[in-house]
């Protein structure tokens, strides 16, 4: 009976999803004690983020990077280069989000006035702070640790590795929580001059900008009509830039194969496959269609290239997730007049391309990128709780979809690529 709760909150999480942060940022806008009970309920949750999240980061990226040694170490050749592959375009995809974000929030090269030596400077001397200070980096540390002493222990190993799908299992419970998590998140940015005068003092209630600009298309977020909008263009520009990263892959895979046919592709695969992911924004429920549809689209590729390919890609080809990490960063960046850098996003790579192993099958999964990037990204400590508040609630829902739904059909182009190594 719960699975069946569940499944059907996940066909339906996107209008949901929409729907209960319309209701909240409207009831906050009727009701201030609702408003505030709600900013109340995220400062403890924000309180507590230094905590879990450390914890959380160790206990997910463990067992996935256990799973992908394994990968590497009892593979073939063919393993070895999927791997690698997926390793590379990962990387592609985090200078492709970081160039995307530049573009579409109209980003400095550089935000120091000392010029760009002086930025780099900057940039390396915070970057090198973080790593020998954050607590999110010792758990990174600690992972790796764990890793190395694991692969020496090979029913130590067996038993992490296993932990991947134990995530991926729990993941779904926390599908029935996100509409509530919607409409606090609605709350919260309804009263968020509030918050901040709270935060960082009334002379500085009026730090938010009053108007964000995607792509130069001016966005008026002093109504809660303004927010909604903003919201649901985020979303679009997440799901626009997934698919001119998909558009990529095709070119790719008619290069590889020039009997390929885009129209069949889109008529026979995408459009059975994508609509179903987006809505329900769950990569784990929607792996045996996507497995299935895969065979039916491409029967020549053999069973086990196209169960490896979609089974390690459910963790390691999630590029949908890592562009919208950057998108995040810039669009709250601008929310609140933080000034960041497309040299700040570059310098952040290698700490999204690394948590992002940590993030299999998981609803909200950017929750984990928040405190490293926030940190990154130079976020006073007054200004702290808010960018993660803004981070986290405004990645849940309607970008879910768009990211979700990117990540699984790119692994049928993959699929066709990788097979020709076969």
């Amino acid at each position: 009976m719960i699975k069946n709760f569940i499944e059907l909150i996940e066909r339906h999480l996107w209008w949901v999803s929409l729907l209960s942060l319309t209701t909240g940022i409207f009831w906050a806008d009727q009701s201030p004690a609702f408003a505030y009970s709600v900013s109340d309920t995220m400062e403890s949750f924000i309180d507590g983020y230094s905590y879990f999240a450390p914890i959380a980061i160790y206990l997910i990226l463990t067992p996935t990077l256990t799973k992908l040694m394994l990968s590497e170490s009892r593979g073939k050749s063919f393993a070895k280069h999927t791997i690698k592959w997926f390793v590379v375009a990962r990387m592609i995809a985090c200078v492709y989000g970081v160039i995307w974000t530049a573009i579409a929030f109209g980003l400095p090269l550089y935000s120091s006035v000392d010029g760009l030596p002086e930025a780099i400077k900057e940039s390396f001397t915070s970057l090198g702070w973080m790593l020998t200070h954050s607590v999110y980096f010792y758990a990174i540390y600690a992972s790796i640790i764990t890793v190395f002493v694991a692969y020496r222990v090979p029913k130590l190993a067996d038993t992490l590795a296993k932990g991947v799908d134990l995530i991926e299992y729990l993941g779904q419970f926390i599908v029935p929580i996100i509409p509530f998590l919607m409409m606090a998140i609605g709350a919260y940015i309804t009263i968020l001059p509030e918050v901040l005068a709270e935060s960082v003092g009334s002379e500085m209630g009026n730090v938010t900008a009053t108007t964000v600009a995607i792509l130069g298309f001016p966005v008026d977020i002093t109504t809660p009509l303004g927010m909604v909008l903003l919201y649901v263009l985020s979303a679009l520009l997440t799901g626009f830039i997934s698919g001119t990263w998909h558009a990529g892959l095709l070119i790719l895979v008619k290069r590889a194969k020039p009997d390929f046919s885009i129209k069949e592709y889109f008529s026979v695969y995408w459009i059975k496959v994508y609509p179903m992911l987006w809505a329900t924004s769950s990569e784990a429920l929607g792996t045996p269609l996507n497995l299935h549809m895969i065979k039916k689209f491409c029967p020549s590729i053999p069973d086990e290239v196209r169960q490896f390919v979609v089974g390690t890609g459910s963790f390691l080809n999630i590029n949908g997730t890592i562009i919208n990490v950057f998108l995040m960063t810039g669009l709250v960046a601008t929310i609140l007049n933080i000034d960041i850098s497309l040299l700040q996003l570059l310098l952040c790579i290698p700490i999204v391309f690394l948590i992002g192993y940590g993030v299999p099958g998981i609803p909200g999964e950017l929750i984990l990128f928040g405190g490293p990037v926030a940190l990154s990204m130079g976020v006073s400590p007054e200004l702290m709780p808010v960018f993660l508040g803004l981070f986290i609630g405004l990645q849940i829902g309607l970008p879910d979809s768009f990211r979700t739904a990117a990540n699984s059909t790119d692994e049928c182009l993959c699929a066709i690529i990788l097979n020709k190594r076969y």
